[in-house]
């Protein structure tokens, strides 16, 4: 796998960055923020002015919040399923890296998605990897998860849902041993990448500035919350001794004790300097 470094595309990071302030700061504390709050949250992030302008704008456009007009402001709010789906997923992501216990049987699935449909493959792709699903290969998808059947039953059994789905519960493995089946079924090496990327970085995070705790808050916290999305949460039993999963787990939790008090006393301070 390379060890080049990739370059995420400018909208595509004002937009996840947003994404995160919306879920860290507006869902669980504040669901009306001004606008020129966010706006000034992301410059803090190295957003340009008009790029932080416009990301507010598609978010409204997308419905993630709603704008309303006050004197020459613009109040925005969460929108019910905006709040809805960011609260499901910030849980989920406070949730990851528990110890998990495992019986030994896998739920596997089988589907057929035609070639031409890109869109839906890409659909079921990352639904099933979110639902902590790895591929084999030709359709043929492993889950230790097996608490999991019913939601993966429900996404198969969808309207969109491929015509050629098989779900088996309590399988197991003739001719391979649990590990050989997960590293068949997931990138264990890339995923050990990410992992060691993401403790040297904020191992060695050391803010100073209230503006520095609160960028290097939305940093960690954006970074964190897309592990769910590439880490299926293996058992222990499943993975090499070393798995670095466990020291990023604690020090996301350590540094996030450390760094949201200033980072909201950061955010504060711009709300009273926006009422002022």
């Amino acid at each position: 796998m390379s060890m080049k470094a990739t370059v995420t595309p400018a909208p595509r990071r004002t937009k996840t960055l947003l994404l995160t302030i919306i879920g860290e700061i507006m869902v669980p504390v504040k669901h009306s923020v001004w606008q020129e709050v966010l706006v000034e949250c992301l410059g803090t992030l190295d957003v340009t002015v008009a790029a932080a302008r416009q990301a507010v704008a598609r978010a409204v456009g997308d419905t993630w919040l709603t704008s309303e007009r006050i004197g020459r402001r613009s109040l925005l709010t969460l929108t019910e399923e905006t709040a809805a789906g960011l609260a499901e997923g910030r849980e989920r992501t406070w949730n990851f890296g528990k110890p998990r216990e495992w019986d030994g049987q896998w739920l596997f699935v089988a589907l057929t998605v035609p070639e031409e449909s890109r869109a839906l493959r890409h659909h079921f792709r990352t639904e099933l990897a979110w639902l902590g699903f790895g591929s084999l290969g030709n359709g043929l998808w492993i889950s230790p998860h097996t608490e999991n059947e019913k939601a993966t039953l429900k996404l198969l059994g969808s309207s969109d849902g491929p015509s050629d789905a098989f779900v088996f519960s309590s399988a197991q493995a003739a001719s391979h041993t649990p590990r050989e089946l997960a590293s068949a079924a997931w990138d264990l090496a890339g995923l050990r990448q990410r992992f060691d990327t993401f403790c040297e970085r904020f191992e060695n995070e050391r803010p100073q500035t209230p503006g520095q705790y609160f960028s290097a808050w939305i940093d960690m916290h954006t970074s964190w919350r897309h592990f769910p999305l590439f880490d299926p949460e293996l058992p222990d039993r499943l993975l090499p001794r070393d798995w670095p999963r466990h020291r990023a787990v604690q020090l996301f939790h350590e540094r996030n004790a450390e760094w949201t008090p200033p980072a909201m006393a950061f955010f504060d301070g711009l709300e009273a300097e926006s009422q002022a």
